[in-house]
């Protein structure tokens, strides 16, 4: 269950639902982790949200977005967060949820995001006069730029490949670039979705019937609007930039196996001529010279010459 604290109270668990006093006036954060049934129904009685807040705010395949209920006067904020740049871990990217109801900021996180809510403490911890919707802001700009580290760590990665590929293109080296395109997939697909949510909530907030807030948080607001921004394109340009490295690779890809088949073919061309030869004077039937010590000289001399016919040929028109 969940109980209000004095101010002066540190952070404690009841069940999975962890009340921190708010450092201002009576705002509280409530920090929800993996949402069980008696959370969702303490949530309810005490807090008055819904069940269609509370499905968006756990459901793991939520896209970011912003959305107001007038009648429980309550914000939700679906946002992603970066977990992982590297292919090995389950998600890279997951969505996290924040609401907001007069003067109480709810965050609901998993396992994999918990780390939010050391986030919003600390960055709580450091303005003591910042409301809630200063939290929120600080929040998302921090969730913002995470990116940035995640992309410096993916160009790290794609440039280790290619430094590998120029030296030995193995399937192994392959597999990592698909991995790390797949990777800069989800990373861009999370990141557009935030832009999207930023640009709802700047909506919704320029008409003014529903939230109204000081110079300073709308200030705040446009910068994680810029940061948003920045990621996106970034993420744009590096997604482009692997296509064309991996498509480079691919075009050398096969142009080596187009090499191969053609000195196979060459071979193929030139060696089927000396079987066809000997072929005919392996038969029972009369061949010029063949009665001769030294018929098998002339089978040789006339298999010499056609060959050596042919690989001219082909290197006069090219294909050598």
């Amino acid at each position: 269950m969940s109980y209000a604290y004095n101010i002066d109270v540190t952070w404690e668990e009841r069940n999975m639902i962890r009340i921190s006093p708010y450092t201002h006036a009576n705002n509280q954060i409530i920090a929800v982790t993996d949402m069980t049934a008696e959370d969702r129904q303490e949530l309810k009685d005490n807090y008055h949200l819904n069940n269609e807040f509370l499905n968006y705010a756990v459901d793991p395949v939520e896209r970011a977005r912003v959305e107001y209920d007038e009648l429980i006067e309550t914000w939700l904020i679906v946002y992603n967060v970066p977990l992982s740049a590297t292919g090995d871990a389950p998600r890279v990217i997951h969505p996290f949820s924040l609401m907001v109801r007069h003067n109480q900021l709810f965050v609901f996180v998993t396992t994999d995001t918990k780390f939010i809510i050391e986030d919003a403490t600390m960055l709580t911890d450091r303005d003591q006069t910042q409301g809630v919707w200063d939290s929120v802001f600080s929040l998302l700009y921090q969730v913002t730029t995470d990116f940035f580290d995640y992309i410096q760590q993916m160009n790290e990665m794609r440039v280790h490949v290619e430094e590998h590929l120029r030296h030995d293109t193995s399937s192994k080296q392959i597999f990592q670039l698909a991995d790390l395109s797949k990777n800069q997939t989800y990373f861009l697909t999370g990141a557009n979705s935030n832009l999207v949510a930023i640009s709802q909530l700047r909506l919704l907030i320029s008409r003014r019937d529903k939230l109204t807030l000081d110079k300073r948080s709308i200030e705040r607001l446009q910068d994680i609007e810029v940061e948003a921004h920045q990621v996106q394109e970034m993420l744009e340009l590096n997604v482009d930039i692997l296509d064309k490295v991996s498509n480079t690779y691919n075009n050398l890809l096969n142009n080596n196996l187009n090499n191969v088949m053609k000195v196979l073919t060459i071979y193929s061309v030139v060696l089927m001529i000396p079987p066809i030869i000997f072929g005919f004077y392996g038969m029972n039937t009369f061949l010029p010279l063949a009665d001769k010590n030294w018929g098998w000289l002339f089978t040789i001399l006339i298999t010499i010459i056609p060959s050596i016919w042919i690989i001219f040929k082909l290197k006069r028109d090219r294909f050598l």
